[in-house]
């Protein structure tokens, strides 16, 4: 959940950049490439939002929910760092100064992989439990 705001905030400032950078004959957010890279942020940041409320769901629902979390954990760790690398990317140089938060998030981004245990562990954790039941506490079934 907390990796959320962090990526909204990198995403905002990643497409106020591109509304205003012009380079090579054009404003960044002209560009399909820039495009490619705010619309694969926009997806990730729903798709986590997503997981996050059905996380929570399973939880308020008295269910162990272990599957949900660990998805969300790893899931929300790495769309946060795809996130916060693509703004940089579309600040360029400026992205890793102090002169935009982003710098700072972009090394949150990489702990966040490692605060709530590390990837591999929760990846352990849903594909033990999917390979018994591949059903069993996933929205989709």
């Amino acid at each position: 959940m907390r990796w959320l705001g962090q990526a909204q905030r990198a995403f905002e400032l990643m497409c106020e950049r591109a509304k205003t950078r012009y380079a090579h004959g054009s404003y960044l957010a002209e560009k399909g490439d820039i495009q490619a890279m705010i619309a694969e942020s926009a997806a990730e940041i729903q798709a986590a939002r997503m997981m996050t409320l059905d996380a929570a769901r399973a939880i308020d629902s008295g269910s162990e929910a272990r599957t949900e979390i660990s998805l969300i954990k790893f899931w929300g760790a790495r769309m946060l760092h795809n996130v916060v690398d693509r703004a940089i990317q579309v600040h360029g140089a400026m992205g890793v100064t102090a002169d935009t938060p982003l710098e700072f998030m972009y090394r949150e981004a990489r702990y966040a992989r490692l605060y709530d245990g590390p990837d591999e562990v929760h990846r352990m954790v849903v594909a033990r439990k999917l390979v018994r039941d591949p059903y069993e506490g996933v929205p989709w079934a």
